[in-house]
């Protein structure tokens, strides 16, 4: 979404470079309502806001939020964006986009609103969902408006503002700071039990549980799934944020990155394994045994990823000079 409005605007950052400055990588654990039908959630970076809002800053680019009231407001708002030649970035929930398969709702799903007509709105999504789409207008006037689901954000709009310098910043001196950031977030442990570090020791003490939830020899392989093909769980984000490192050793050509490199092209891999491992559950001869073994492989991950964001933390408050 960010990406798109970025190119839009002239400025042409990597999704990575974009995703790292905006020092989206985290974790978030989001248990079922208690006797609701509805899989628990973990998600691997922060809220859409928060991303664009950091990485806007670094970037030298101005950025407008708007939360609108009432669907007429929010229509309008775009509108008017859009009219003045910008794209709109908007949160979604994806159970009402029609070309979602999923019948999920997950509420802060972003979109690259490009133009808007009497029936139409004419969006980008991501690659994986297929780019650039057609949704009806009604279906998108929903989505938008939408409370449902986890991590809920109805009619939230962004825009960049007048005149952004993003292609004319030296990336390089921002790239630590936002390093720093993200890793000081993931490991501080007072955010509470479902964010960070111990949002992923949480969800792996609760796994072997999921099964006594309601639908839950259904549930199980659609989290597998949702944690594959949305990226929450890690895979994806873990995915980009390597991808991010790598792009800031360009930058800056500091050696010391390459061991991130490597521990986060672990990480992945490890992720990759634990979604295999808890796909195949429903053909689990023991299928307790299976989920016991999905918690070990999510608590070894979970201490990887610590160890990996303290040397990030204790690298970046060096080079800073900040604690």
């Amino acid at each position: 979404m960010l990406g798109n409005m970025l190119r839009h605007a002239g400025v042409d950052v990597p999704e990575a470079l974009v995703f790292g400055l905006g020092q989206g990588i985290d974790a978030q654990f989001f248990p079922p309502p208690p006797h609701a039908p509805v899989p628990p959630m973990l998600t691997g970076r922060v809220g859409p806001g928060l991303i664009a809002e950091h990485a806007c800053a670094a970037l030298g680019v101005g950025l407008v939020t708007l939360r609108e009231a009432d669907d007429a407001d929010a229509h309008a708002q775009a509108v008017a964006a859009l009219s003045a030649g910008r794209v709109v970035g908007v949160t979604v929930d994806i159970f009402h986009l029609d070309y979602f398969a999923s019948r999920t709702h997950f509420s802060a799903h972003c979109l690259a609103l490009h133009g808007l007509d009497d029936s139409t709105a004419y969006v980008v999504d991501t690659t994986q969902q297929g780019g650039a789409q057609q949704l009806p207008l009604a279906s998108f006037v929903r989505a938008r408006a939408s409370d449902e689901g986890f991590m809920p954000s109805p009619r939230l709009h962004w825009h960049l503002d007048d005149g952004p310098a993003g292609s004319t910043v030296d990336l390089a001196p921002r790239i630590w700071p936002a390093v720093q950031g993200a890793a000081a977030r993931f490991l501080d442990r007072g955010r509470g039990a479902d964010r960070g570090i111990a949002a992923l020791h949480r969800a792996a003490e609760e796994l072997p549980g999921w099964r006594q939830l309601p639908r839950g020899e259904a549930v199980i392989p659609e989290i597998a799934r949702f944690w594959r093909f949305a990226g929450t769980g890690g895979t994806n984000f873990r995915g980009l944020y390597a991808e991010f490192l790598a792009e800031a050793h360009a930058l800056t050509g500091d050696a010391e990155l390459l061991p991130s490199l490597t521990a986060f092209a672990e990480i992945v891999a490890a992720w990759t394994g634990l979604i295999d491992h808890l796909g195949g559950y429903a053909g689990a001869p023991d299928r307790s045994a299976h989920l016991k073994e999905a918690a070990a492989r999510l608590h070894a991950v979970a201490d990887a990823e610590e160890a990996a964001f303290t040397r990030l933390l204790d690298l970046s408050r060096d080079r800073t000079g900040t604690v």
